[in-house]
């Protein structure tokens, strides 16, 4: 029992440290925390850092298994309770991500149908996965993989996988990209506007969680993911009957539900509810990373995982911008729209400070947290769709 809580520390506290680190040093940070937490967690297993000999590996494996169980449903509501959709606009905002969906989820389809005979058994739990990735994010990702069942080591590989596309898809914008959607589809507004990326970003969120009012906040927001998570997993249990918790229902409920508490003023104002909820999933990637034997890993279908996500990443920027020439939609709009679903919110800004455009910042976040809000339910979607072709 005491083993098991010293574990439970050191998987609550490393995120912490690793977080400290890519602030600090310059290597790491380019690195990120997520990549430096999984390769650290790889690191740990596959060194036979952890306590094999105090404690029986099935153990440790069911363990592992109830930490990340808990940790994404959790972590869910969080990370949509400071979600305003009321800021949204339904004018070229809307059909900017209409166009982006759409171009993910044809790509992640094409892709598919290109690499499923060598994805594996899991290749449709993986193709579901990477639409709730490329439409919302990380949280997304580990949201599917609960819900499906994916494997430990499919979901190391699409993380660490997806890293690596995405760092190029990054550089491929800002390299030359922007100028080449401009060229093909034209802008609106040609003037040059300077954007101070610190302006719209925090180096560290977590820095004003020890103050009074942030932490009746959290205590708050905690107090409600656990009531959501409570009836979400009564829901299950009640879908799932003699088979147990039905996950499905159990993620889709959570997000159900906390859309539906999104609508109350408070719930809104929660301003450290997001980077709470991220903090649970540095948290459970660490804990999968520790869990991935790399001896178990199949490196040649690894290959066609990085390939079927480069169709993925670099087919829907392509479609989405063919998508705002037809449908007049302006290039800018549209490529903060591809950034933002592909790699979420948080690289908004570096984009736009690319385009020199503050304009389109408000509706990059306001589309990608709609992605985010609507990645679950059309990556079960396809999962279902995949059953069938």
């Amino acid at each position: 029992m005491l083993l098991k809580a010293l574990l439970l520390i050191f998987y609550l506290t490393v995120p912490a440290l690793v977080l400290f680190i890519c602030r600090k040093t310059k290597v790491f940070k380019k690195i990120g925390p997520v990549l430096t937490l999984y390769l650290l967690g790889v690191f740990v297993t596959n060194a036979g850092l952890l306590p094999s000999e105090a404690i029986t590996h099935d153990n440790l494996i069911k363990f592992q298994n109830t930490i990340s169980e808990v940790l994404v449903p959790l972590a869910l509501p969080m990370m949509l309770f400071g979600c305003n959709f009321k800021k949204f606009s339904l004018g070229k905002s809307l059909g900017a991500l209409g166009a982006g969906v759409a171009s993910v989820v044809i790509f992640v389809f094409v892709g598919y149908l290109i690499f499923k005979d060598n994805l594996g058994e899991e290749g449709s739990m993986m193709g579901a996965a990477l639409t709730g990735q490329y439409l919302g994010g990380a949280a997304n990702l580990a949201a599917i993989k609960q819900m499906l069942g994916l494997s430990t080591e499919n979901f190391v590989i699409l993380s660490t996988c997806n890293l690596i596309v995405s760092f190029f898809y990054l550089m491929f914008l800002m390299g030359g990209g922007v100028k080449m959607a401009r060229k093909f589809v034209g802008r609106q507004n040609e003037k040059e506007q300077n954007v101070d990326i610190e302006e719209y970003t925090d180096e560290n969120p977590y820095k004003h969680f020890g103050k009074k009012k942030s932490i009746i906040q959290l205590v708050k927001v905690l107090v409600a993911s656990i009531v959501v998570m409570g009836i979400s997993v009564y829901i299950g249990s009640v879908v799932g009957g003699e088979d147990g918790i039905s996950m499905i229902a159990l993620i889709l409920s959570i997000t159900t539900l906390s859309l539906l508490l999104t609508t109350w003023k408070e719930v809104r104002s929660w301003d450290k509810s997001y980077d709470a909820g991220m903090y649970l999933i540095y948290v459970f990637c660490f804990v999968m990373a520790t869990m991935a034997d790399l001896s178990s890993i199949n490196w040649n279908q690894s290959l066609y995982i990085l390939l079927f996500q480069a169709v993925i990443i670099f087919g829907s920027l392509l479609l989405t911008i063919v998508f705002a020439k037809l449908f007049h939609i302006d290039s800018d709009t549209a490529v903060i729209t591809s950034n933002t679903l592909i790699n979420s919110p948080i690289c908004v800004p570096m984009i736009a400070a690319t385009m020199k455009n503050k304009d389109v910042i408000v509706t990059g976040i306001t589309n990608g947290l709609a992605g985010y809000a609507i990645g679950n339910y059309i990556g079960f979607l396809m999962f279902s769709l995949f059953g069938i072709i």
